[in-house]
């Protein structure tokens, strides 16, 4: 069921550009705000998803709590397309280079077939492009809530985006 529903979101989501374009980066930084806050004071993910409901109007689920470096949820029953999936790094932490999304992230919207939205521990926001295989930066730095202890330092710059290969090359860098 699962699966189906997805592909039904994937085929939804060229479908209707109004519900995508009504993702903007100053949507999502208003969204993420309050998100963000909790969860770089816990140091968890939270995660959830965009999605229209019978009425077309935009929803999203109720962020879930995750791990400290892994967070899964599920859409909403109210959602008849979903649009996207959601999800927080947590706080900085100078072993863990969390500026941009994972390979994994990219991988799990490729296998879902939604775009994905990626908030970090120094306010950046990234669309994953599930479609294109690729991370895009939506907005720079604290362009949404960061946490303060962000060293832009630690760990190397931060290109506009990446494809999947990229991300590869990121995770496995050595600091």
């Amino acid at each position: 069921m699962k699966k189906l529903s997805l592909t039904i979101a994937a085929l939804a989501i060229s479908a209707n550009p109004a519900a995508a374009q009504s993702l903007s980066a100053n949507y999502l930084s208003n969204f993420f705000a309050p998100i963000q806050e909790r969860s770089i004071a816990e140091n968890r993910e939270y995660c959830g998803y965009f999605g229209l409901n019978a009425a077309g109007k935009l929803i999203a689920t109720k962020p879930k709590r995750g791990r400290a470096d892994s967070c899964s949820a599920d859409p909403s029953d109210e959602m008849v397309e979903v649009i996207a999936s959601y999800h927080t790094h947590g706080s900085f932490h100078i072993d863990a280079d969390s500026e941009t999304p994972s390979s994994d992230d990219l991988e799990a919207d490729m296998y879902e077939e939604i775009d994905g939205y990626v908030a970090t521990p120094g306010g950046r926001i990234w669309k994953n492009d599930w479609d294109r295989g690729r991370a895009i930066l939506l907005c720079d730095r604290n362009c949404t809530v960061s946490d303060p202890d962000y060293d832009s330092q630690a760990f190397p710059p931060v290109n506009n985006s990446y494809t999947l290969d990229g991300l590869y090359n990121r995770d496995n860098m050595d600091y």
